[in-house]
């Protein structure tokens, strides 16, 4: 019974860093920098230190607490809603890398890039939202 609880409180825990990190970066971080001077190498910075925790780790622990949820919760991944979230997961993996590797890299040096990254930042925002709205409802069974 304790596993079960564990597993589950971290993984609300990781989704809450992950989602609410970049709801803090959104409301809070981008709107202070928007009209400084440094304002593009803050957002490297910032979005360098978010990538590793939030997005490495965060996404990889994330899978794993997942995982363990399914068997732990619900016998395996045979229910449709589990892996409904497991490909919205999948589609937030690849949208973080393209953001991150590709999108967020460059974008120091490219208008086009930084509209990229903004694009796909909020489209991760909202797929996390939807995956946690899916959490919510294969908790409660539905």
């Amino acid at each position: 019974m304790f596993t079960r609880e564990l597993v589950l409180w971290l993984h609300v825990l990781l989704a809450t860093f992950w989602v609410g990190g970049m709801i803090f970066l959104s409301l809070v971080i981008a709107p202070y920098i928007k009209d400084k001077p440094f304002r593009n190498e803050a957002f490297q910075e910032v979005g360098r230190r978010f990538s590793l925790y939030g997005t490495m780790i965060t996404l990889t622990l994330l899978l794993i607490t997942g995982l363990g949820n399914a068997y732990l919760l619900h016998g395996g991944l045979s229910k449709r809603s589990i892996l409904e979230k497991l490909g919205v997961f999948l589609l937030i993996l690849i949208v973080s890398l393209v953001h991150d590797l590709w999108a967020g890299k460059k974008a120091l040096y490219s208008e086009k890039h930084r509209h990229w990254a903004r694009w796909l930042g909020l489209i991760n925002l909202l797929l996390g939202f939807v995956a946690v709205w899916m959490g919510v409802r294969i908790r409660l069974g539905l």
